[in-house]
C-alpha cells in the first residue's frame, strides 16, 4: 500500500527509464519560468530598443531597452528575465568583447601596470568620499552605508550586506540606480559635450573571411567559458569566463572573427531589460529617495574620476577618453561596450572592470570583517 503511494506521490519515475527522467527534468524547469514576465522584459526592452535605434540615440538596443523595462517596473508591470537566459546572452558579450585583444595588445600590457595602481587608489578614496556621504547625507546605518559605496559589485556586496546585516535592499538601489546614471551620462557625455560619435548599435568590424572552424572557436569560448569561470569562482563568470578565453584565442591568432551584430544587439537588449528588472516590486517612494543619494554618490565618484583622469592621463601615456571609461563606477560590460562604440581601447577598459570588480569583491567584505572585529575589540 505504502509502495503504491509512493510511486504516485513521484510520478511512477522509477517506470519513466531515463529518456523519461531528463523529459521530466526539462519539463519541470520550463515550468519554473516566468514566461509572461518574459515576454513584458522583452516586448517592451525591443520597444525601447528600436525607439531609440531610430532616433539615433547612443547604445540603443541597451539603453532604449533599460529605460523602457524601469519604467515598466516602476509602473506596475512584473518583467522578470531568468539568470541562465541572461547569462547565456551575457556570454555573447563576453565572447564580442574579448574578440578586442589582438596580438599587438601584448607590447601594451606593461603600460597598465600604473593605471592598476591608479585605479586601485580611486576605489579606496571613491569608497570612502560615498561612505561618509550616504553616512552622513542619507542616514544609512554603518553596515548598508559600506556596502552601498563600493564602485561596483552589485550581486555580490548585496549577499556580503545580507550577511552582514544591512539592508540588501537599500545596497541594490544604491547600486543599481548608480549603473544607469552612469551608464546613461556617459554616452550622452562623450556624444553632446566631447563631440564623439557614440553608435546605435555596435560598428561592424573590418572584413574577415570567417571559416566554419571560426565560429566553432567562438561558440567554444562562450559555451566552456562560463562553467570553467564558474569553477573557479570567478566573479562574473558567465561574462569574464567567455571574455578571457576569447581574447586568448584572438591573442594567439587562432581567429580574428568578431559575433555578428544581431546577436550582440540581442545581448544588449537583453542585458539592459535585465537592470530594468531589478525594480520590480519596488515602492516609487522609496526609489525616489534612495535615487537622489544614489545620484549623489555618482556625481561624487564621476568627479573623483575626471580629476584623476585630468593629473594622471598624460603621465602615464594613457587616453583620458580610456581612463575616464576605467574609472566611471558603471559596470564591467557596459563600459566596455561603451568603449567599443568609440573604439577606445576596449581590451585596457575590459581589463581594468574586471581588476576593479576582484579587487571590491575580495577585499570588501574581508575589510569589513577585520573593522568589525577591531571595533569589537575596542569596545567602539
Amino acid at each position: 500500500m505504502r509502495a503504491d503511494h509512493a510511486l504516485q506521490t513521484v510520478g511512477h519515475r522509477p517506470d519513466r527509464g531515463p529518456a523519461g527522467t531528463v523529459c521530466g527534468l526539462i519539463g519541470e524547469r520550463l515550468a519554473s519560468v516566468d514566461w509572461r514576465g518574459h515576454a513584458v522584459a522583452l516586448g517592451v526592452g525591443a520597444s525601447g530598443g528600436a525607439l531609440f535605434f531610430w532616433l539615433q540615440m547612443p547604445l540603443a538596443w541597451m539603453l532604449g531597452s533599460m529605460i523602457f523595462v524601469s519604467a515598466a517596473a516602476i509602473g506596475g508591470l512584473r518583467p522578470a528575465l531568468d539568470r541562465r537566459f541572461r547569462s547565456v546572452m551575457v556570454s555573447i558579450l563576453g565572447v564580442f568583447l574579448g574578440s578586442a585583444f589582438s596580438p599587438e595588445v601584448a607590447d601594451r600590457m606593461g603600460q597598465w601596470a600604473a593605471a592598476l595602481a591608479i585605479l586601485a587608489g580611486f576605489v579606496v578614496i571613491g569608497s570612502l568620499l560615498s561612505y561618509v556621504f550616504l553616512r552622513r547625507v542619507g542616514g544609512f546605518d554603518p553596515i548598508t552605508a559600506y556596502f552601498s559605496s563600493t564602485p561596483g559589485g552589485l550581486g555580490e556586496m548585496v549577499l556580503a550586506s545580507e550577511e552582514m546585516g544591512g539592508d540588501s535592499r537599500k545596497v541594490s538601489l544604491v547600486h543599481t540606480i548608480r549603473v544607469i546614471s552612469i551608464i546613461l551620462i556617459i554616452p550622452f557625455w562623450f556624444r553632446l559635450v566631447l563631440g564623439a560619435d557614440v553608435p546605435s548599435i555596435m560598428p561592424e568590424t573590418p572584413g574577415v573571411d570567417a571559416a566554419p572552424v571560426d565560429w566553432l572557436i567562438l561558440v567554444a569560448c562562450a559555451a566552456l567559458g562560463w562553467p570553467l569561470a564558474s569553477l573557479c569562482r570567478v566573479p562574473a563568470a558567465a561574462l569574464v569566463g567567455p571574455m578571457i578565453l576569447s581574447a586568448l584565442v584572438h591573442l594567439l591568432g587562432l581567429t580574428a572573427v568578431t559575433p555578428p551584430p544581431v546577436p550582440v544587439a540581442a545581448a544588449q537588449l537583453v542585458l539592459g531589460a535585465a537592470v530594468g528588472s531589478r525594480f520590480v516590486g519596488t515602492a516609487f517612494s522609496m526609489i525616489w529617495r534612495v535615487a537622489r543619494l544614489a545620484l549623489g554618490t555618482s556625481v561624487l565618484l564621476l568627479g573623483l574620476a575626471v580629476l584623476i583622469t585630468l593629473a594622471s592621463a598624460d603621465m602615464i601615456g594613457i587616453r583620458p577618453e580610456a581612463m575616464i571609461l576605467v574609472l566611471a563606477p558603471g559596470g564591467l560590460a557596459e563600459m566596455s561596450l561603451i568603449a567599443l562604440a568609440l573604439g577606445i581601447d576596449t581590451a585596457f577598459v575590459s581589463t581594468m572592470h574586471i581588476c576593479r570588480i576582484m579587487m571590491i569583491v575580495v577585499l570588501g567584505p574581508s575589510l569589513f570583517r577585520i573593522g568589525a572585529r577591531r571595533s569589537r575589540e575596542t569596545g567602539r
